[in-house]
Order: structure tokens, then C-alpha cells, then sequence
């Protein structure tokens, strides 16, 4: 289970829904809107290190003989496998946490006490939507200056068709719209492109490390399958199943510099840690 998990969170959770999603966004803004406009001011900041990263991503770790190919039980045919099948069903609204919350029935405070995930992150999206509409109310003073918008329509267009086209049956978009109708909406979803790569790409980066570096924790391939009869596993049974020490160098590293901060990030834990650590 496991490691059906984590494979799962590596390469569709992380990468598809933060780092590709992001991409596509990146893409539509920069080839429609022109550097004065003021929606591409307010997102460009959460488009830092997007194309690097993922250039690097495509050319040593999703690639064929890259580290997933190699080194992850699912392959390089199992990947293009999951994607096909998580892609049909793909919505970019998986990072609107509100609606996320609603729709999986975990939005009650008082029922589920204690989900920092929620609490926090909406937070995050509260702060980021106040942002977003004090920018945009600065612009645009009534929903008709949204729809007369050109480029603002071209970009959206941009997004919905060649950022996330149709695949598998989903329909083209992936929940994203082929044009703004009005502020509001203008505003949740300038809101739901920057708490993808900041907050929600964070919840599932950067603490990693700490659940991934020991193996047998979450492993990433294993050289055999546990044996299914119950009281049969015994510690040669564990230490034969668990990856060799290459696929461990590999994968586990792989982790830890994905889980780095750049030196001049601004970031909550860092700042926690070093007032902690004086």
C-alpha cells in the first residue's frame, strides 16, 4: 500500500498537479500577457524556477532510464499508465482547498478537529484571495472591464485549450474556463494558480524528506512481493524485499534535493526555525 502511495505522491500529486499544472499556467501568462498587465504582475512571482525545474524534471527524472524509470516499481510504462488514468479524471479545483475540504466532507472544523492541512491552508487561500482582489479591484472597476479584456480572454483561452486539453474523455480545461466572466471569478482563480505553487506545491514538497529517508518507511520499489499468508514475513524475508542500496542512494536523494529550499526563499518554517535556533 504503500508503496502503491508512494508513487502515487511523487509523480501525480507533486509533479502533475503542482509542478505540470503550474507549467501550463506559466506558459499561458507568459505567451499572453504583456509584462505591464496587471495579472501578469500578480502571478508572475509564482512562476519563479517553474520552466528550470521542470526542464531538469523531464530530462533526468520522468524520462526514459531517468530515476523513475529505474529505480520506482511503477517504470517508466506504469507512469504513462497512471497518468492515463489519473488524467482522465484530473480537475485543477483539487487545489482549491475550500472546495476540496466541501467536497471530501472534511470541511467541518468542529467534527474534525486537529486537520492542520485545512486550517492552515485556508488560511493561506483567505490571505491570497485578499491579495488577489485588492489588486484587481484596482483594475477593473466592473465585470464588463473582465470581458473586454483581450488578452486576459486570449490567456484563459490559452490555458483552457492548450494547457489542459482533452485526454482520455475529460473534457478540455480540466475545470479551468475558456474565458473570464467576471471579477469574482477572475479573482478565485488568480487565487487557486497562486496557492497551487505556493502553498499547496509546499504541503506536498517539503516535508518529504523527513517521511521518505527511511525506506522502509514508504520505499519506492521493492525486489519482491511479501508473502500473503499471515505470521510467514520474517526479517530475511523483509531485508530481501526492501530496494537495493543503489535505488536507495538514488530515490532517496532525489527526495532530499527536492525537498531543498533556495537560499533566499521566504518560507514560515525557516523563519520559525532560525528564530528557534537564534
Amino acid at each position: 500500500m504503500v508503496l502503491s502511495l508512494s508513487q502515487y505522491h511523487q509523480t501525480f500529486t507533486h509533479y502533475t498537479s503542482c509542478h505540470a499544472t503550474m507549467e501550463a499556467y506559466s506558459m499561458g501568462t507568459q505567451r499572453n500577457l504583456p509584462d505591464a498587465h496587471p495579472i501578469f504582475k500578480l502571478l508572475v512571482p509564482h512562476f519563479r524556477y517553474t520552466m528550470g525545474i521542470n526542464t531538469r524534471a523531464r530530462a533526468t527524472l520522468i524520462n526514459p532510464g531517468g530515476i523513475i524509470d529505474k529505480f520506482f516499481g511503477i517504470g517508466g510504462d506504469g507512469l504513462l499508465e497512471q497518468w492515463r488514468r489519473c488524467g482522465a479524471t484530473y480537475n485543477v479545483h483539487t487545489s482549491n482547498i475550500k472546495r476540496w475540504a466541501k467536497e471530501r466532507g472534511v470541511d467541518n472544523a468542529e467534527q474534525l478537529p486537529g486537520y492542520y492541512y485545512r486550517d492552515d491552508g485556508i488560511k493561506v487561500w483567505d490571505a491570497l484571495e485578499q491579495y488577489a482582489s485588492d489588486v484587481i479591484d484596482q483594475y477593473y472597476q466592473i465585470d464588463a472591464d473582465v470581458v473586454n479584456d483581450d488578452e486576459l480572454q486570449a490567456w484563459a483561452q490559452d490555458i483552457h485549450t492548450d494547457g489542459f486539453p482533452g485526454f482520455q474523455g475529460a473534457p478540455v480545461g480540466h475545470g479551468f474556463p475558456d474565458k473570464m466572466a467576471s471579477k469574482e471569478e477572475l479573482k478565485m482563480y488568480c487565487t487557486l494558480i497562486m496557492f497551487t505553487g505556493s502553498a499547496q506545491h509546499a504541503s506536498v514538497n517539503f516535508m518529504q524528506y523527513t517521511y521518505y529517508k527511511f525506506s522502509p518507511n514508504a520505499p519506492f520499489g521493492v525486489r519482491q512481493l511479501l508473502p500473503g499468508r499471515k505470521g510467514s514475513v520474517t526479517d530475511k524475508v523483509i531485508i530481501e524485499t526492501l530496494p537495493e542500496e543503489e535505488s536507495v542512494i538514488n530515490t532517496v536523494g532525489t527526495v532530499h534535493l527536492l525537498s531543498q529550499y533556495s537560499d533566499n526563499e521566504v518560507c514560515f518554517v525557516l523563519v520559525n526555525y532560525n528564530i528557534a535556533n537564534g
